[in-house]
């Protein structure tokens, strides 16, 4: 077998080096292709394996950080670290020192989901949807059954448009792997939504529950004008996967995490909407001696 060298800078191995020896989606590989151009759009050019150090990485994130949400920037730094990391495990330059690179502090915001009641009136707006859906249903058959799917499930948009119609059990049961995390997690689809799925599925057979021939910006894009027309609070489609895990722990505490397929830290802190839970810090008891200024004394 022939060898010839490898990629030789950041932007050529995000491209053509990381997925070699890597069993990644072609979105991840882009993710990381954005990083690589953003940090050698930078930094002038195009920058060498070898030449890869904390100290440029961390002006990099000093500048970045500028005109960017701190969240943004932490993303991005891991992704770099990640990518640089995979180039010294093939042998390409040094491996980073992780705390020579400039921190980034994130501060934590409340976490926010639809409500039940806000998830029935995206039912209601799907509704109204004109025209047909490229796959062949209506688009107000095909956002209903989506919106159903994503409430019932639970599971991110990338595994719901791959979820195949021969996984759903005849009593709504799944077992279905999630990509991010390769985890399992089961789920069972109510009884309407079954309803909905074998309605639509009579007028349109296929091999996909919803399946969708577009840009995910071009379903994101779509959804926005939906939470428009349903006249609720601004968000995005992860309110519903947030909204489902925080009514599954609403009506069983420390079951939200486990419908949701991830740790318990992890649930509080990015999908738990405290305000719907209701839950609250226990308050000091009163102190019942009374004020002196109460009686003038």
């Amino acid at each position: 077998m022939f060898r010839r060298a490898g990629p030789s800078t950041l932007g050529q191995y995000a491209r053509e080096g990381y997925s070699l020896l890597r069993d990644v989606k072609p979105d991840t590989v882009r993710q990381y292709v954005i990083v690589a151009d953003l940090f050698e759009r930078w930094a002038g050019g195009p920058v060498p394996l070898d030449s890869l150090d904390e100290k440029s990485v961390s002006a990099w994130l000093r500048d970045y950080s500028a005109t960017r949400r701190p969240a943004t920037v932490r993303g991005k730094k891991n992704m770099m670290l990640a990518l640089w990391r995979a180039a010294a495990d093939d042998g390409a330059c040094e491996e980073p020192v992780g705390r020579r690179v400039r921190k980034t502090r994130v501060p934590q915001s409340p976490v926010t989901a639809w409500t039940k009641e806000e998830v029935e009136r995206l039912l209601v707006a799907c509704q109204t949807l004109p025209r047909w859906h490229k796959c062949g249903l209506r688009r107000s058959v095909w956002w209903d059954l989506a919106v159903r799917v994503a409430w019932d499930s639970g599971i991110r948009w990338g595994d719901q448009v791959e979820l195949p119609v021969s996984a759903v059990r005849p009593d709504g049961t799944v077992c279905w792997t999630q990509s991010k995390t390769g985890k399992v997690v089961t789920f069972r689809l109510s009884p309407s939504t079954m309803a909905a799925l074998a309605a639509s599925l009579a007028s349109c057979p296929r091999a996909l529950v919803m399946p969708w021939p577009s840009s995910r910006e071009t379903f994101l894009d779509q959804v926005e004008r939906i939470v428009k027309r349903a006249g609720i609070r601004d968000g995005t489609w992860k309110w519903i996967r947030r909204g489902s895990g925080t009514d599954v722990e609403l009506q069983q505490p420390y079951a939200g995490h486990r419908h949701l397929g991830n740790t318990r830290s992890v649930f509080e802190q990015s999908y738990g909407d405290q305000s719907i839970l209701g839950r609250t810090v226990p308050t000091p008891r009163e102190l019942l001696v009374d004020a002196l200024n109460r009686t003038g004394g």
